[in-house]
Parts: C-alpha cells; sequence; structure tokens
C-alpha cells in the first residue's frame, strides 16, 4: 500500500496495533518498516502509553511532540506536570517525552520524588525521549537540582568559562551555569548524519532545527545515533563560523543510553519538530524500538471517561470556538508589537501566544465530528471558564501595551494559564479521540 506521507504510514500501522494484529518493525526497511513476517533484524511492536511532560520549565515545545504523536495516531497520550510525574505510577506509560525549555525550573519542580521516579520509570523498561532542554536535564551534574537526574554520562561541548563574542539574539546565545556557561552556537536547520545504529539503520542525512539543544559527547557505553553534519543556507550563526564548527560538527547529535532495562534518548536538535518529517520519523522508531515493554493490543480505552450529554458538549465547543477565535485575533495584534517578556531564564514573545491557541484550534473541527466528547463535567466548566479568561488577559495585555503600561505582570499570569488552558483542552481531545482510534 502507498502512503502519502511518513505520518500516514504510521497512523495505518497504529490502527493495525489497535485491531490487535501481530506486527513487526524493520528500521532497515524505511519505505515499509511495518511487516507481518518476523525476522533477524525486527521487532514484534506494541500500542504505546505514551505521556508528555507539560509542567513548570517546559516549553511550547512539547507542543510539538503532541502534532507528532498525533499524525502518526499514537492517542494512547497523557500530558502530565511535576505533580502528576511525582504522584502517579509511570509504570503504566511505555514511554515519556521531555521536550525544550528551562533545564533548571523542570529539575527543581520535578524535585527528589520527581527524580526517584523517573528513574524507577526507566529502570523499569521505560523509554525516557528527551530533547533539547529534556537532553540537558539528564546529563550528569554537579548543580543542584540538576544534580538528582544524573542517569548518563554525556558531556557537552557548548560548555565554557569565557564566552565567546555574540553575533546576534544576545538574550538567547547564552545561561550561567555556575562559574562557566552553556552558549549556542547557531539556531535553525542545521544537517545532521545518523550513525546507521539501530533503530537509525539505513538513514540518509537530514535537516532537524536547532534551538538551544546540545552537542554532545558519549561515554563508552552510550551509542551515538547521529552527529551534526553541516549547516545550512536556514542556519543563523550566534558566534564566528569558526567557533561554531568547532563546537558542533562531527559532534553527537542523538545518544542512545542504557539504565537498567530502559533506555534514554537525548536529542540535540528538536527533532519532533512539525516541519521535518524524515526527523519526525526517527522519534517514531525510538518509540517502536525501545518503548514496547507494555504491550497494550487493544489501545486506548476510555470507558473510565465519561461522556458528556449531548447538549453540553455543543455548548462547550461552541464556546472554545467563540473564545479561541476572539483570542487568535488579539494574538495576531500583537505580533505587530516590539515586546518580549522574561519569564524565569527564558524570553517569550508574543509569537507564542497563537502556538497555544492554533494547537486548540485546528482540533476543534475533529471534535466536531466525533461523538460524544468525553471529560469530566468539572474539567468541561474549567476549558470554558479558561477560554473566556484567556481572551481577557489579551485584551488587557493589548491595551496596556498600546498605552505603554508595564504588562509583565499579566503576561506571566498568561504563559501560565495558556499551558494550563491547552493540557485540559488536548486532555478531552485524545479521550475523545483515543475511543475512535
Amino acid at each position: 500500500m502507498a502512503f502519502a506521507t511518513v505520518y500516514d504510514a504510521y497512523a495505518a500501522a497504529n490502527t493495525r496495533l489497535v485491531r490487535g494484529e501481530r506486527i513487526y518493525f524493520d528500521p532497515f526497511l524505511k519505505s515499509r518498516p511495518f511487516t507481518s513476517c518476523q525476522s533477524s533484524r525486527s521487532k514484534p511492536v506494541s500500542y504505546p502509553k505514551i505521556g508528555i511532560y507539560t509542567g513548570t520549565g517546559s516549553s511550547h515545545s512539547w507542543l510539538w511532540f503532541v502534532e507528532l504523536f498525533d499524525r502518526m495516531g499514537f492517542h494512547d497520550l497523557d500530558l502530565l506536570d511535576a505533580a502528576a510525574i511525582q504522584s502517579r505510577d509511570l509504570q503504566s506509560f511505555a514511554v515519556l517525552a521531555v521536550s525544550g525549555g528551562d533545564t533548571f525550573a523542570i529539575a527543581q519542580a520535578l524535585g527528589p520524588a520527581g527524580a526517584r521516579c523517573l528513574k524507577t520509570f526507566i529502570e523499569n523498561g521505560g523509554l525516557y525521549i528527551g530533547s533539547c532542554a529534556g537532553a540537558y536535564l539528564v546529563m550528569r551534574s554537579s548543580k543542584p537540582h540538576l544534580n538528582l537526574f544524573n542517569y548518563t554520562s554525556v558531556r557537552i561541548t557548548n560548555l565554557s568559562k569565557l564566552l565567546p563574542a555574540c553575533r546576534g539574539l544576545a538574550h538567547k546565545f547564552s545561561q550561567a551555569y555556575g562559574c562557566d556557561y552553556i552558549f549556542h552556537p547557531v539556531r535553525d536547520a542545521v544537517t545532521i548524519e545518523p550513525t546507521g545504529k539501530a533503530p537509525f539503520w539505513g538513514t540518509r542525512p537530514l535537516d532537524a532545527p536547532l534551538f538551544g539543544g546540545p552537542a554532545m559527547i558519549p561515554s563508552d557505553t552510550d551509542c551515538v545515533l547521529a552527529r551534526y553534519k553541516a549547516f545550512t543556507n536556514k542556519t543563523r550563526y550566534l558566534v564566528d563560523e569558526r567557533i561554531a564548527r568547532e563546537t558542533l560538527l562531527g559532534k553527537a547529535a542523538a545518544i542512545r543510553a542504557a539504565l537498567g532495562k530502559g533506555h534514554l534518548y537525548l536529542l540535540g536538535p528538536h527533532f519532533e519538530h512539525p516541519h521535518f518529517q524524515e526527523a519526525n520519523r526517527l522519534v517514531a522508531d525510538a518509540v517502536y524500538w525501545d518503548g514496547g515493554r507494555r504491550h497494550n493490543a487493544t489501545g486506548p480505552t476510555q470507558n473510565d471517561v465519561p461522556a458528556l450529554a449531548v447538549t453540553a458538549g455543543e455548548k462547550l465547543l461552541q464556546t472554545l470556538k467563540r473564545e479561541l477565535s476572539n483570542s487568535r485575533i488579539v494574538a495576531v495584534g500583537l505580533e505587530m508589537m516590539p515586546v518580549r517578556w522574561r519569564i524565569g531564564n527564558k524570553y517569550y514573545d508574543p509569537e507564542k501566544i497563537r502556538v497555544f491557541l492554533d494547537a486548540m484550534w485546528q482540533r476543534i473541527k475533529r471534535l466536531e465530528k466525533t461523538r460524544p466528547l468525553r471529560t469530566e463535567p468539572d474539567l468541561a466548566l474549567q476549558l470554558a471558564a479558561h477560554a473566556e479568561k484567556t481572551t481577557g488577559l489579551l485584551r488587557e495585555l493589548k491595551h496596556r501595551l498600546d498605552d505603554s503600561d508595564d504588562t509583565d505582570p499579566l503576561a506571566r499570569d498568561l504563559f501560565t494559564l495558556l499551558p494550563g488552558f491547552t493540557t485540559a483542552f488536548l486532555g478531552l481531545y485524545f479521550q475523545t479521540i483515543g475511543e475512535f482510534t
């Protein structure tokens, strides 16, 4: 069967898994990696339960993991904040993904309890996929909070006692790390070259975006899956090109490390970014290769999630559509204004607002076609309140910017509300469509 995109092929495989079919995954057969026949190279695959960290310290980039898994039909998906990781039994999950953001804030939010739960999850056979900040998190460190997550001995090359001269984007260029600095030589698309190790077999060089992720030096026991090969015509240099080449090229861009019965994937570039299809495929390959410790032949079940009454569901969707439409209009206007806000160790531009809003807006139509909506009644009320509050905050933010007033407190409130609103909405979305996968 021919498929229009990589996403279609993987979604079709997941549909077969949900139906209870027994299939095998052979990453060397890139054009058709799924087969009904087992070979010496293939592995039986299962439909995995996936968790994505969306809590304190995470940036909007966790939405890229959501987009990737949604496109590929991985719909048994939960969005987890720090409290959920600290208190929940992660052993029901096969995969946990942590994307970009503020590594220090993530480590502090998870704390000792989260570190213990995460380590136990991996040691018992779980798959951890860390991209950018998620990769930094599990490297060896002596710094407070980070030293709770010394799961690998991977080191980085973009660490220096003396900062090189910055050529642009000073607010994104570096971060203090004790007496040293982590600096970012370039941003945007770079070319990476897989090494031919499983599960990245038979793959040619491909591009992926780098937004602060590390260049890595593995330990003797780690497996390098890909290296930085070259820069592209979209690469933006933040330091002298010679320093950028010395820091990145030839260094590890993706590493697979073992911990107990489980594995960690450390990804420097954002392989999960939705504009990079081939890089997305490698993330899915990792899920199939190392995320099969829990076999769920029947796929996600929603029997424990109540269905909203038809009238309540229609009213909720009407409210969400109205408020999201209003919020998106205001957000577009904010993007025209020369402003950014520093929240913690990260800077937020107005463009980030619509990333959250669009993640919900583009899924409304599917929910309208899928009945019934599945969520707890109190969550439905919370969603409607979040939608209305978001519109109100955005309008007030725009008003204060027009009057040249201080907007930092409002921006902090907004970027605290948006992830929670989006997480709640996506919880409803995956609970609803999971039954129909």
